[in-house]
């Protein structure tokens, strides 16, 4: 049997992908289906979402952030990692906040909380529904106008291999007249 040639390189940047993403971490909502003790929740217009950290043996809220819509918080605990703090938050737990398109993040922010059977971690709904998040209108090229109060953007004529067709007004019919 003859060796397949380019099998090497696609096992190659197949494991590097799956390496990238395990160490990089793949911050979805349903985790990453491992048990890491990893979340992620997304906050939508219809579901705008508080996250509490508490710590359970005295019911304290430790830590509590509103997720702003179009956004996503991911947390992640450490068990055992915490070297300057004491007995009773013996954890770490790192987190962030980023848009909810993204999977890849390094959580940079962190602190320490207490072991895994004395925290809770509630996820709430905030009251008014819908929010949407804040619009900033932009340019073709994703620049930010200065002019916000410009809501609209000029129909470019369609193009067919550099070619403009017959039909530049875009997706509106045509008469013969």
């Amino acid at each position: 049997m003859m060796p397949v040639r380019g099998t090497g390189r696609v096992l190659g940047v197949a494991s590097a992908l799956l390496t990238v993403c395990l160490l990089a971490g793949c911050l979805k909502p349903g985790g990453s289906m491992r048990s890491n003790d990893e979340f992620t929740y997304v906050s939508t217009p219809w579901e705008p979402l508080t996250v509490t950290l508490y710590d359970r043996r005295d019911n304290t809220p430790l830590w509590t952030v509103d997720v702003p819509v179009g956004s996503k918080v991911s947390v992640r605990f450490y068990p055992d990692k915490e070297t300057s703090g004491s007995a009773r938050m013996p954890d770490i737990m790192r987190w962030d906040i980023f848009d909810e398109g993204k999977s890849l993040r390094r959580l940079t922010n962190a602190m320490s909380v207490p072991g895994a059977s004395s925290r809770l971690l509630r996820v709430s709904l905030r009251e008014d529904v819908p929010q949407y998040p804040e619009e900033i209108p932009t340019d073709e090229n994703g620049t930010p106008l200065r002019d916000r109060d410009r809501e609209w953007a000029p129909v470019k004529p369609r193009t067919f291999r550099g070619v403009t067709g017959a039909n530049t007004g875009g997706n509106y019919y045509q008469s013969d007249d």
